[in-house]
């Protein structure tokens, strides 16, 4: 059974636009504008969370710490590239939300890798 930890979000805030605000602002506090290095950490950061995983360990502190930091990552990664996440995440969801296909093993499988 997964848990759900909670440390109460940055300064109180909750809001997903006010944490994403703020990571950006952070982001841009610290100086991070290496769109490669950045990279980097999200391969880090993703990594941390297969470490985890391939222990068996899935309902950690440390999930959900590296879940986090993965989207923080993320988020500054886009912003370096002149992107808001929030657009990124829309144009995502609007090209997977018209996919077709079936779920095998807990896994969606497209139409046209079934076919293929």
């Amino acid at each position: 059974m997964i848990r759900k930890y909670y440390c109460g979000g940055l300064n109180g805030e909750t809001s997903t636009d006010g944490l994403i605000d703020a990571v950006r602002e952070w982001g841009r506090s610290k100086g991070i504008d290496n769109a490669d290095k950045q990279l980097m950490k999200v391969f880090e950061e993703t990594n941390e969370i297969t470490r985890e995983f391939v222990r068996g360990r899935y309902d950690t502190p440390e999930v959900i710490d590296s879940l986090g930091d993965s989207v923080v990552t993320l988020i500054i990664l886009a912003d370096i590239l002149g992107y808001d996440i929030r657009d990124c995440l829309a144009e995502a969801y609007g090209v997977i939300s018209k996919r077709t296909g079936r779920t095998i093993s807990g896994s969606f499988v497209k139409s046209e890798d079934l076919n293929g």
